[in-house]
């Protein structure tokens, strides 16, 4: 058996925000984290191109990782005071296309839609979230 190297990152452990703490702080970092990781991401699903965006591929699985992220923002009202300017029919696209890609699975995922969602569609709305955390 290895000895632990002493010079590992250890897992520090964040502490919780205290009672008295401003939410709406909490919930800009959280939300800040969450956009970071959904815009990197991003950048996984569509640096290749369209040829490299193909079913079992590692750019499609990180694509539907960007729909499953982003639908879990709106999940809660915590994010609301952020993202509340999301018109209605785009939060409901959004649950859509993530039960699709975590339920039905990639047989019933149109890729040319999927493609352009992630391509032309969130992105605006990915600078548009990042801009009312940045307030």
């Amino acid at each position: 058996m290895t000895e632990p190297d002493s010079h590992a990152p250890r897992f520090t452990r964040v502490p919780r925000a205290s009672d008295d703490a401003a939410p709406l702080v909490h919930a800009r970092i959280k939300l800040t984290d969450s956009l970071d990781a959904i815009t990197t991401l991003l950048h996984h699903a569509v640096d290749g191109g369209r040829g490299a965006f193909q079913r079992d591929s590692p750019a499609y699985a990180c694509g539907s990782m960007v729909i499953i992220r982003i639908a879990a923002l709106f999940e809660t009202d915590e994010f609301d005071e952020f993202l509340g300017a999301t018109p209605e029919t785009v939060r409901r696209a959004i649950a859509t296309t993530r039960h699709i890609a975590s339920h039905s699975g990639y047989r019933s995922m149109n890729d040319d839609v999927f493609w352009s969602t992630l391509t032309e569609h969130l992105p605006p709305y990915l600078a548009t979230w990042r801009a009312a955390v940045s307030r």
